[in-house]
């Protein structure tokens, strides 16, 4: 009798890059940035959020989608952030991220002031309210005064240069390629966990071919205690088209909230077709 042949799995082996994610079939080709695009004006910039299982051949998929929008202000005025960040869980459900942040105008839009709203759906589009959260921060000198749903207060000590990964992803766009000084500062990752003792640094231009043409990609590295390494690749247009870290990718893609819908309903209809089925 013939074995059974096992499928091929080939490790990756190296972290990934926009080349590699082209290689993996996570992206093509990044959208093409307008010439007289302005960071400092209102943008909105749509990431799909995918994810690597370690093998070329299988694992590896879109998992949910972010969205940063920015309001234009005049100079050295606050920054304001609209961050919707949706991820898929296991069987459909779905948890959903909504902030409003209040950042300072400075070189990592450090945030002065956010309410952020935290909700998971189960796979009938229904709200699982226990597992929901709902709160409102403002910082006062070195202390984030926090009120939560029910009425909650928290306060929370925090020192020294601060931003969140959201506003990151906002401030790296201001920053001048091979002219800035590495940035030292701590990090709330989703407004809650403190990373202390990280380190932003500019790493140089990476030529490569994407979509047919030759392109260069110019990278910052993010180092510091309690992360994996964040890699932010910019375009020549100031444009922040890739976000890496270990086996997740966010991928600039103006069509990626439609393609998590389509695939959030994928999986609710398989879990109600499974569900169905064990009933019978």
């Amino acid at each position: 009798m013939a074995k059974k042949q096992t499928p091929k799995r080939t490790i990756v082996g190296s972290p990934l890059t926009p080349s590699l994610l082209k290689e993996l079939s996570a992206v093509d080709e990044f959208p093409e940035t307008p010439k007289d695009f302005d960071p400092q004006a209102y943008w909105v910039n749509m990431y799909r959020i995918w994810t690597c299982h370690g093998f070329r051949e299988s694992g590896n998929q879109n998992v949910g989608f972010l969205r940063i929008e920015r309001t234009a202000g005049k100079a050295n005025q606050p920054i304001i952030l609209k961050v919707r960040q949706e991820v898929i869980q296991t069987d459909g459900l779905l948890h959903t991220l909504d902030a409003k942040i209040k950042c300072l105008n400075n070189q990592l839009a450090s945030p002065v002031q956010w309410h952020l709203r935290s909700n998971f759906l189960d796979p009938n589009r229904q709200n699982i309210h226990d597992l929901g959260t709902d709160e409102i921060a403002v910082i006062d000198g070195n202390i984030i005064n926090i009120r939560a749903r029910g009425g909650h207060k928290f306060r929370r000590e925090v020192r020294g240069l601060l931003t969140s990964d959201w506003c990151l992803f906002e401030a790296v766009q201001r920053l001048k390629f091979d002219k800035e000084p590495s940035l030292n500062f701590d990090m709330l990752e989703g407004l809650g966990l403190l990373k202390q003792g990280q380190c932003l640094s500019y790493s140089g231009a990476y030529p490569m071919k994407m979509g047919g043409k030759n392109v260069s990609l110019h990278r910052f590295d993010q180092l510091g205690d309690g992360i994996l390494p964040y890699e932010y690749w910019l375009d020549n247009n100031l444009r922040l088209v890739a976000v890496t870290s270990m086996n997740k990718a966010y991928i600039l893609d103006g069509q990626a909230e439609k393609t998590i819908k389509q695939r959030i309903e994928q999986l609710r209809k398989s879990y109600r077709k499974t569900k169905s089925s064990v009933r019978k």
